[in-house]
């Protein structure tokens, strides 16, 4: 099925450039996203998140074309390719713009940006002085921006809500420390990669928060799970990863909001643990990865095929890939 195109026009601010910087200087490495990645040694890590061992990331847009069910990667739309830290993408609901996560070496903070896909001009979201941003998107119902917030000084980070121009922002849950997280459709569930508290030796473990209690019910889902968690089409279950612990492969579940239930469905390719959900129109759902040099594709029921030469196209170390709404554009982060 198709997503719901909600009629929003994200911020008219006067376009400008993100802030020059150099991520692997200055980029702060106490963050939620920076513990989770000291903690995770696969070597495709290296690219992922802006702390001082790691190097700066850019994202690149290219057309997904669909022939027979099948997807192929087509021309490079756009890129966002400036010195310094650029990740998490997400494009809006309307497919026109891409907000991402942007690192500033003065500040040494993370805002939110967006893109204008067409014109290529970025704009801030976000421009808090004293603390950090990441994960940036859309609220499922279309009022608002979501985002990781962390405050100065913190090591919580908590998914939280605001207005476009983020204003009237609130904390979505209590559960804090939390690296990533998803929201169910109807907003009354949100899923956390929850780091534990400062200290803990104990593994990372996703964790399921009902909303509409009071105080919130949280209910541990899965240990070691991976980075990426996406929303299933219908906005009542959502797909994560579980790592082994042993081997570093990665088992993609869906987790049903509603009962908690959650189910094994396929192996991620090699050691990967970034991939990306994608509803299609006869409401089947595909999903794309990278092993190696490649991205591949699987439908439901398949198994994992190679659509796009990265290496050919000159990208090194990619990790997170994103999906226009209408399926017609992949957004992937590599290495600068």
């Amino acid at each position: 099925m198709k997503y719901p195109a909600f009629g929003i026009a994200l911020l008219t601010l006067t376009a400008c450039s993100a802030p020059d910087q150099e991520a692997v200087e200055d980029a702060p490495a106490d963050t939620p996203e920076a513990v989770v990645e000291e903690a995770q040694p696969a070597a495709e890590e290296a690219a992922e998140d802006a702390t001082p061992a790691m190097p700066g990331n850019d994202i690149f847009i290219y057309t997904l074309e669909w022939e027979d069910g099948t997807p192929a990667l087509g021309d490079r739309v756009t890129q966002i390719d400036r010195p310094g830290y650029d990740n998490q993408p997400f494009f809006t609901p309307d497919g026109t713009a891409l907000l991402y996560t942007a690192g500033d070496n003065v500040s040494g903070e993370t805002d939110i940006w967006r893109l204008d896909i067409a014109s290529g001009n970025t704009q801030p979201v976000t421009r808090t002085p004293v603390e950090n941003e990441y994960s940036p998107r859309i609220a499922p119902n279309g009022m608002g921006l979501t985002y990781l917030l962390q405050p100065e000084g913190g090591y919580a980070g908590n998914a939280t809500l605001a207005r476009f121009d983020n204003s009237e922002r609130e904390l979505a849950h209590d559960l804090a420390p939390a690296g990533y997280y998803v929201f169910s459709g109807d907003m009354n569930h949100v899923a956390v990669f929850y780091l534990g508290e400062p200290g803990s030796e104990g593994p990372f473990t996703l964790q399921l928060i009902d909303r509409t209690t009071e105080p919130e019910t949280v209910t541990q889902i899965a240990e070691n799970p991976g980075r990426t968690l996406f929303r299933a089409p219908r906005g009542q279950a959502a797909y994560f990863s579980v790592g082994d612990a042993e081997t570093g492969a990665h088992t993609v579940h869906t987790l049903d909001f509603a009962s908690g239930t959650a189910v094994a469905l396929f192996d991620l390719p090699g050691t990967s643990q970034d991939f990306v959900s994608i509803g299609a129109p006869d409401d089947t759902v595909d999903f794309l990865s990278t092993h190696g040099d490649q991205i591949v594709w699987r439908d439901g029921e398949g198994s994992w095929q190679a659509i796009f030469d990265l290496a050919g196209a000159g990208h090194n170390g990619v990790t997170r890939l994103a999906v226009s709404p209408d399926r017609s554009m992949l957004a992937l982060v590599a290495e600068e």
